[in-house]
């Protein structure tokens, strides 16, 4: 559906490939749909690209302050009709290494919420543990934003670990339900050089 999206406000058609493809089409721009600097990153992308006559464009990490604004616009919907003030938002991402810009444009937020914190989905200290100390903090109107962008194992996850806390908050929804989102990457396509050319 993001592809379908994109495609038609870019004006060129855009092919999904998988991380596990063995080849990508020739001359094709590639966008990697990566929001951190990981093993995806490192090895299968480079793989791919080694193994492909085609355009890596940067991948979404470098792109970190429209993610992260999309990503607090998300926080801030979920929280719509809870907070008082601003709300307090909990921003998970994979990890820290390697997500360092999103981290720093996501702090960057501050002035939107109460109370921002980024930590990791999986990390130390996790969901839980941040949940149940925001809640002995007085910290109310809580949103978990995990920095996903499909619906998948990650959100089940963090569903589960949001519904088995004691703590009342919302979570929020993934990056690419943004309604800014499919245009985003278009732009990603045509800031990279895309054109009619199939991306």
């Amino acid at each position: 559906m993001l592809a379908e999206n994109a495609a038609a406000i870019l004006g060129a058609p855009i092919e999904l490939h998988f991380l596990s493809s063995e080849k990508l089409p020739d001359g094709a721009k590639v966008l990697p749909l990566l929001l951190g600097e990981g093993w995806h990153a490192r090895n299968d992308i480079v793989r791919l690209g080694e193994a492909s006559a085609c355009s890596m464009l940067p991948p979404l990490s470098s792109h970190a302050v429209p993610i992260a604004c999309m990503a607090g616009d998300l926080a801030k919907e979920a929280l719509a009709g809870k907070a008082h003030a601003g709300g307090s938002a909990i921003f998970a991402v994979y990890h820290h290494k390697g997500f360092e810009p999103v981290a720093a444009a996501l702090r960057g937020l501050s002035a939107r919420f109460e109370n921002i914190e980024v930590i990791e989905i999986y990390g130390d200290p996790d969901i839980s543990r941040t949940l149940q100390d925001w809640q002995q903090r007085e910290f109310d109107s809580i949103v978990v934003q995990p920095l996903a962008l499909f619906e998948g194992r990650t959100m089940t996850h963090v569903r589960k670990v949001v519904a088995e806390s004691s703590v009342a908050a919302s979570v929020g929804p993934v990056l690419s339900s943004h309604a800014a989102f499919a245009g985003f990457i278009a732009d990603c396509f045509r800031d990279g050089g895309a054109d009619s050319d199939a991306a």
